[in-house]
């Protein structure tokens, strides 16, 4: 059953979705990029989340994701404290990227379940990673329209010549469901949820076209009351709290202001 509420549009998208099995044969041509040279934005997304209102995020340290010194993206795996159950308010942000230039419109879609799958169900030979989520309980919470933007050749200076190829990352907010997530909060086998993006082309989405299109990474979000103990990586230390991102010159996500105490 569904644990957030979501539009018409987004259900219908999510159907169509479910049903891509049915139609996985209608190829939509090209080569694969299975193998290939990992592009961020050709053959892969990266998914992001980020607190926004009412929300502390608990990541864990470094060192169990390998990572050594400043990591540049956040951990796969992180834990949602709503900080005020009164409040009507509980906004969650999520990041992709990137979009790279083309010539045709395309749709991001942000989607989740509370179940995986052992194996795809959808081959999608162009994307790096793999359709995880199961699709007999699969939602789409955001589904956005990717304008066309192509490249523009650049004038040269004295210190370079600008890329001109653009890539962006999309930022966009999702707004909980404050009457629901307190059950799935108590429930410990209902409290996590696991997202992930595609980008497809929308002619292709619209056809029901479902192998070109490329996919984020599989992040798992636990819903709980305070940040678990199991996050914490030193023996002895609180797992790292943060309830407000920012992002450097170079575009690296990390706290502004972040403290060690368990909530």
């Amino acid at each position: 059953m569904s644990h957030f509420k979501i539009n018409k549009k987004a259900l219908m998208g999510a159907a169509l979705l479910a049903t891509a099995p049915t139609v996985k044969a209608q190829g939509t041509g090209g080569g694969s990029t299975e193998g290939s040279k990992s592009q961020r934005g050709i053959n892969h997304l990266t998914l992001e989340e980020a607190p926004l209102e009412n929300i502390t995020l608990c990541i864990p340290g470094k060192s169990m994701t390998g990572i050594t010194g400043n990591f540049k993206y956040l951990p796969d795996k992180v834990a949602v404290v709503i900080n005020n159950w009164d409040t009507s308010f509980v906004k969650m942000t999520f990041v992709v990227s990137h979009m790279t230039a083309t010539d045709y419109d395309r749709q991001l879609i942000l989607a989740y379940s509370q179940d995986l799958l052992p194996s795809p169900a959808i081959p999608t030979p162009k994307s790096e990673n793999k359709l995880g989520l199961d699709l007999n309980n699969v939602e789409i919470v955001g589904i956005y329209d990717v304008s066309s933007f192509g490249m523009k050749a650049q004038p040269g200076t004295r210190i370079g010549r600008g890329n001109p190829a653009p890539r962006v990352k999309w930022e966009f907010d999702i707004n909980l469901d404050t009457a629901i997530i307190p059950t799935m909060v108590r429930g410990s086998n209902d409290n996590v949820i696991y997202m992930q993006a595609a980008l497809i082309k929308k002619s292709d989405f619209e056809a029901g076209k479902f192998d070109g299109m490329i996919l984020s990474e599989v992040d798992t979000i636990q819903f709980v009351e305070k940040c678990p103990e199991v996050m914490v990586v030193e023996e002895g230390k609180p797992p790292v709290r943060i309830t407000e991102m920012c992002a450097d010159k170079e575009g690296n996500f990390g706290a502004c202001n972040s403290d060690a105490g368990g909530k």
